[in-house]
């Protein structure tokens, strides 16, 4: 689902520019020595939408040349990012966001068709029955590695962060309740309380796509708003981009002894020995993951986990059966996806019957 937006208005009317940057803040860095100016531009902020959320703009008169907007596109429209946007409604949005800046500045800006995507998060929401199980579920999440990412673990989330995409997992009632709640009290009370209920039972996936990865997501060199705005397509983006972070992960519970004795009947003894040693050491403890990391070479790494997965060895061993049926139902699409306070509460108030 989508969250969070950069989009490119272009703009080659250079006096209508000129008017909009009377009253923006000016940023520039220029080399003394020379004169030469390495860069300039001008930044500003609006309050838009039925909850006059404030989104910030920059204005390029470089190459490109335009507008930059970002903000997220479920606080445009419901005032929390708790619930999530389809991509089906991302046009309808942006047309309604259109007109209103239209009305804003006096002018007629550039229809949705010229637009171009700079940025793009996705999210999607799993729904557990409690704050506990997608703490469990998050612990097993933070003992898994991704290859050629930076990992930040924090006790509610993690991030797989790179230069061309980052993947983040997190505990949405934590995220909420620290950066938006009070906001949101000043809307709706009553509203705020029951999305806190509802995010306390959330963990939450997302990907967030840069300008030139996203050219290789979608296949071509300028992605517009109608590139993004399929449900089916942005879906399947989703799951694979989960699946990557799951690519040597077996889900399958196991023991131990049952690792042990699965590694010896593959393997010849002192490779065995080798890959049990790296399987406890890599995956339950911290402090003999650290020595292995900068004892190992990338590619060692890389080898022993894909022999470990070639052979069906888990490290769900310290999750109960429930949290392990969970683990399992960390899928796009689930039936545990839930992306409105309203589609949250009918099945709520169902499962409650």
């Amino acid at each position: 689902m989508i969250d969070t937006l950069k989009i490119l208005i272009p703009v080659d009317d250079r006096k209508f520019l000129e008017k909009l940057k009377v009253n923006l803040i000016r940023t520039s860095r220029k080399n003394l020595e020379t004169g030469e100016m390495k860069y300039e531009y001008f930044t500003g902020e609006i309050k838009a939408g039925s909850y006059l959320k404030t989104i910030s703009f920059k204005i390029s008169e470089g190459m490109p040349v335009g507008i930059f907007f970002e903000f997220s596109l479920p606080k445009y429209k419901y005032g929390n990012n708790v619930e999530m946007i389809w991509p089906s409604e991302v046009l309808v949005i942006l047309e309604s966001f259109r007109k209103e800046l239209c009305e804003k500045i006096k002018e007629e800006l550039p229809l949705l068709s010229e637009w171009i995507v700079y940025r793009l998060d996705l999210c999607y929401n799993w729904t557990f029955e409690s704050k506990e199980k997608c703490q469990s579920l998050m612990n097993f999440i933070q003992r898994i590695d991704y290859p050629r990412k930076k990992v930040h673990r924090y006790e509610t989330s993690v991030m797989y962060i790179g230069s061309a995409y980052t993947i983040k997992f997190y505990l949405k009632g934590d995220e909420f309740l620290k950066n938006s709640f009070k906001e949101s009290l000043k809307v709706n009370e009553e509203k705020t309380y029951k999305l806190l209920d509802w995010a306390n039972k959330i963990l939450r996936f997302e990907v967030e796509f840069r300008k030139n990865y996203l050219q290789s997501v979608f296949g071509k060199k300028k992605v517009k708003i109608s590139d993004i705005a399929d449900d089916q397509a942005i879906i399947a983006i989703e799951a694979l981009y989960l699946d990557k972070v799951f690519k040597y992960i077996n889900k399958e519970k196991m023991k131990h002894e049952d690792v042990r004795q699965r590694i010896n009947s593959y393997f010849k003894p002192a490779k065995a020995y080798r890959l049990y040693n790296f399987y406890k050491g890599y995956y339950f403890e911290q402090d003999e993951k650290y020595h292995i990391e900068k004892g190992l070479n990338r590619s060692t790494i890389f080898n022993y986990k894909k022999d470990l997965k070639k052979i069906g060895v888990a490290f769900t061993e310290n999750l109960t059966s429930n949290d392990f049926v969970a683990v399992e139902e960390l899928i796009i699409p689930s039936k545990n996806a839930h992306f409105t306070l309203l589609a949250y509460n009918s099945i709520h108030t169902i499962v409650s019957i």
